[in-house]
């Protein structure tokens, strides 16, 4: 899913990830399991395309006046074929709901200020994708962007997608006790680490299990650069901030905290983790360990696929998921080496909210709710057309083919990835280990508190601008944080820092109170 980051979050006023205190998570887990406190999602049986509700496409579409919906979501590069995966889709959805879908994605990159100027402007588009990374859901209900979705909605137009969620889930989503977006069911949990080559463990002899943070990664990183010439030995990009827990810190709701004292906010910058974190990065920029242009790539799939990267990081290793990076790397295999424990993170980081213009809300529910029910449709969106854009080799499994135009494997952005089909060498349990996973991972202290940043806005606004500016320079090592650290914590505490340091902590006080966490 893929996330994060320590500036974006740090200067939020969030990664929206957003930033709001709504009435979320007031379920009582403290740091148990995702289990222990009511399962994430109450997850229908995967591929199973639902037609038992009474709201059945197929029974419904004759009777539905013909509608278009815009439907705007991110990719991060955008299909060669889009035309004519939207034309197969727009064949499926007249057939099902009388209704054609203008498919609008748009790069990572130019995501966000698209969609703000869209919003802006009143657009009256019906569909868009929001996270709590990107295009920030709590900060877009807070500026009235998106339509409420009720209960009476889901009842009527999405009845197999409320029951998929279990009230743990739906509370995630909520802004003081109101639904503004529909989650994708995917993995909801986090389990950071790095993804390294196989055929480079295997060479150098080298031993992952002792992989716990940066530093280990370093006997491996120095074979690399002295002996495989051409070879990348560790690529980001400009998005792929700090690894939290890989220095024992976290950031969730807005906020980042330390695992050792949940309650208490810190500013990340501050930190003595921090420092450590950038004077190593400068040290691998200067040894020619990252790629020289880490802090102003956005996609590092072209390079990634030449073969030649040997090691990268992630925020989620989701299980199963093997086989898709493996497409990544070249076709050469790999090993996820984990840092921590699995997380469970809530399901705001991958969601479709209805414009609050939209004239045409009732069938965008209608469509989302094939999206989570029909993996016919879900597939095409996901993967393609067969036999253009993928081969079956096997009844539920596929193998993309190379250059074929669509190569999107982007289901977490759509709906249900359950629905969808199996990469040539996932397990065929993957599904049910991403449930499983859900149902057990570790459920953090302060799950369910969101930030709400609208009293801080002027200062949020401006926090941001300075991360961008120099928070991928710090982060890859590209400018020397000797130099540039104090200055931009010192031009940060000139914008409003410490008050939004304090704006934080009181609300996490208050939410911890109020939901008995203390």
């Amino acid at each position: 899913m893929k996330r994060k980051s320590l500036w974006l979050a740090a200067v939020m006023v969030f990664v929206l990830v957003l930033s709001a205190c709504g009435s979320n998570g007031s379920d009582g887990n403290n740091g148990g399991s995702a289990g222990k406190g009511g399962n994430a999602a109450a997850q229908p049986e995967a591929n199973d395309t639902a037609n038992s509700s009474a709201n059945t496409p197929e029974d419904t579409a004759p009777a539905l006046e013909p509608v278009k919906l815009k439907w705007y979501y991110v990719q991060f590069g955008i299909p060669q074929d889009q035309q004519a995966v939207s034309d197969a889709f727009n064949a499926m959805t007249q057939k099902l709901i009388n209704t054609t879908v203008e498919l609008v994605p748009i790069d990572g990159g130019d995501y966000e200020n698209k969609l703000n100027t869209l919003v802006a402007a009143n657009d009256d588009f019906d569909l868009v994708w929001t996270s709590s990374w990107l295009f920030k859901y709590v900060d877009n209900v807070n500026k009235g962007a998106f339509m409420e979705i009720t209960d009476e909605m889901l009842d009527k137009y999405a009845p197999t997608i409320k029951s998929s969620f279990s009230d743990v889930a739906w509370n995630d989503v909520k802004v003081k006790d109101k639904l503004y977006a529909i989650p994708n069911f995917q993995t909801f949990t986090k389990t950071p680490g790095f993804v390294i080559q196989k055929r480079f463990v295997e060479k150098y002899n080298f031993d992952v299990s002792k992989v716990k943070t940066y530093a280990d990664l370093e006997p491996l990183l120095e074979q690399i650069k002295k002996n495989e010439p051409g070879v990348v030995p560790f690529a980001i990009n400009k998005d792929q901030t700090m690894l939290n827990e890989a220095y024992g810190l976290q950031w969730l709701g807005g906020v980042h905290y330390r695992l050792s004292d949940p309650f208490t906010v810190i500013d990340p910058l501050q930190t003595e983790e921090y420092k450590t974190h950038v004077n190593l990065m400068r040290s691998w920029h200067d040894k020619g360990y990252i790629n020289e242009d880490a802090a102003t790539v956005t996609d590092l799939k072209p390079l990634l696929a030449s073969g030649n990267v040997a090691v990268t990081q992630d925020f989620t290793l989701a299980p199963g998921s093997e086989a898709g990076r493996k497409a990544d790397f070249g076709g050469n295999d790999v090993v996820y080496v984990p840092i921590a424990e699995p997380t469970f993170t809530g399901v705001t980081p991958t969601m479709n909210a209805i414009n609050y213009n939209s004239k045409h809300a009732d069938r965008a529910l209608m469509l989302l709710e094939l999206l989570n029910t029909n993996s016919d449709l879900f597939n095409l969106l996901t993967f393609g057309i067969e036999g253009k854009h993928y081969n079956k080799v096997g009844d539920n499994t596929i193998k993309i083919i190379d250059k074929g135009g669509y190569a999107n494997n982007s289901g977490w952005i759509f709906g249900n990835v359950t629905k969808g089909y199996l990469l040539e060498g996932q397990p065929a349990d993957t599904w049910e280990r991403v449930k499983k996973l859900n149902d057990e991972a570790t459920v953090p202290a302060i799950s369910g508190f969101n930030f709400n940043g609208e009293d801080t806005k002027a200062e949020g606004a401006n926090m941001d601008a300075l991360s961008k500016e120099y928070g991928p320079g710090l982060e890859t090592g590209t400018i020397d944080p000797a130099k540039y650290l104090p200055m931009v914590i010192e031009k940060m505490k000139k914008v409003g820092s410490d008050t939004v340091l304090k704006a934080k902590q009181k609300q996490l006080d208050e939410w911890a109170a109020a939901n008995g966490k203390k």
